[in-house]
């Protein structure tokens, strides 16, 4: 009977043992971070703050270890940066993916980055957006100028008609996936309007129909201008997000 009851506990402790060998598994104790600037003139990019605009992508680089390695996509944020606390370590192809936003990789080209246990380097990259927005507001009056790129290769030109959104908000996330309501809606926050490649860096004034939005006037509000090009891929550039009290 004590030879049996001996190798059952032995017999539970091989099991045991061989579970723990079992999941000794690699950790994602690694991390990347970094940002998107503006190759041509310097400074962060103004994207959509849903993430829906631009995207990292990371390839694992080992071939005798992953011959099919799967590539997977790192958000980018609406000032361009990304980061990723949970990856593991092992040496990664990284780059923009292209046509996932409003802009071009010029570069065109990934990097190789080597990523230790517990490191988390910073990777840059250097695009070029398609169009440059700046604007300001005076109640719903709102003043902007658009600029195109000069370095880009891809041929972007102003044609299509409601190229152009003015988007209004209550709270400081502003693009066209939240400010989705458009002509027919009770409630009002995306105003649509056409320019052309003639509008190029002339100052204009456009003051949509706060009325239609349905909110109370003396609150702050947030507004945002968008424009997307004929190679923009769909993806708009953006002005950045003004605050402004409308009357």
């Amino acid at each position: 009977m004590k030879t049996i009851k001996s190798i059952f506990l032995i017999s539970c402790a091989l099991l045991v043992f061989a579970g723990c060998s079992k999941d000794n598994y690699a950790t994602q104790d690694a991390g990347i971070h970094g940002a998107l600037t503006d190759g041509e003139i310097g400074g962060s990019l103004q994207l959509s703050e849903t993430g829906l605009s631009s995207n990292i992508r990371m390839i694992v680089n080992d071939p005798a270890k992953y011959p099919s390695p799967s590539a997977f996509d790192l958000t980018i944020n609406a000032d361009g940066t990304y980061s990723n606390s949970l990856i593991f370590a092992e040496t990664y192809k990284v780059f923009p993916l292209a046509q996932s936003g409003p802009w071009q990789y010029i570069a065109n080209d990934s990097l190789t980055v080597v990523i230790g246990h517990k490191q988390n380097p910073e990777v840059d990259f250097k695009v070029v957006p398609f169009f440059r927005i700046a604007a300001t507001a005076v109640d719903s009056a709102i003043t902007f100028t658009i600029t195109k790129s000069t370095t880009t290769t891809i041929t972007n030109n102003l044609s299509a008609s409601n190229n152009l959104l003015i988007m209004i908000n209550n709270y400081n996330i502003v693009n066209e996936s939240i400010c989705s309501n458009q002509t027919g809606k009770y409630y009002q926050n995306q105003f649509q309007y056409t320019v052309t490649n003639a509008n190029l860096g002339v100052p204009q004034t456009i003051t949509f129909p706060f009325s239609k939005a349905h909110l109370p006037h003396g609150a702050a509000y947030f507004i945002r201008v968008a424009v997307v090009g004929s190679g923009s891929n769909g993806k708009y550039n953006y002005s950045p997000i003004i605050p402004v009290t409308i009357h």
